[in-house]
């Protein structure tokens, strides 16, 4: 997928460890470190994507997943952490990102994705609304803000994730 003619999208692997990081440490107040994806990324089912600017190959953003069948058919995913650099948000980087990840999950056979996301993240949140998730729950304090302070989660779900979310 190309989210315009100056970028590209690549599978992330190992070799992306400290790119991944570097961006996360931009975005969240307790980034993940190098080895956090070292370790994230040798999970059974992991998979993600990395939007690259064509003319200088800069990361723009990332996501991270988590599939997992059942042996008896089906299976969910999970959004582990997505992120836009900041000087890129309201591009539709994390837009990509996730029509991206939905898509792989839905030529596995997924019947749904789950992601949490921080109450006070309204952009996000429009966007995974946009995109067909619901809430399905609330974590208390499960992250923590910029001044310190504990922000809930929203736990969202989407049911039957797949390509009509690309348009």
């Amino acid at each position: 997928m190309v989210l315009n003619a100056s970028h590209y999208v690549v599978a992330v692997g190992l070799s992306y460890v400290e790119v991944l990081a570097a961006l996360h440490g931009e975005s969240f107040n307790e980034g993940w470190s190098a080895s956090s994806f070292d370790t994230a990324l040798r999970m059974p089912g992991t998979y993600g994507y990395l939007i690259l600017r064509e003319d200088d190959d800069a990361p723009l953003g990332f996501a991270l997943f988590r599939a997992a069948k059942f042996s008896d058919g089906g299976g969910e995913a999970e959004v582990l952490t997505i992120t836009t650099r900041p000087t890129e948000r309201g591009q539709g980087v994390a837009r990509a990102l996730m029509v991206q990840g939905l898509d792989l999950a839905a030529d596995m056979g997924l019947e749904m994705m789950f992601l949490e996301v921080a109450t006070d993240n309204a952009p996000a949140i429009s966007l995974y609304q946009a995109l067909g998730f619901r809430e399905t729950g609330r974590r208390k304090g499960y992250y923590t803000g910029p001044d310190g302070a504990s922000v809930d989660a929203l736990v969202m779900a989407l049911h039957a994730p797949g390509r009509s979310h690309s348009d």
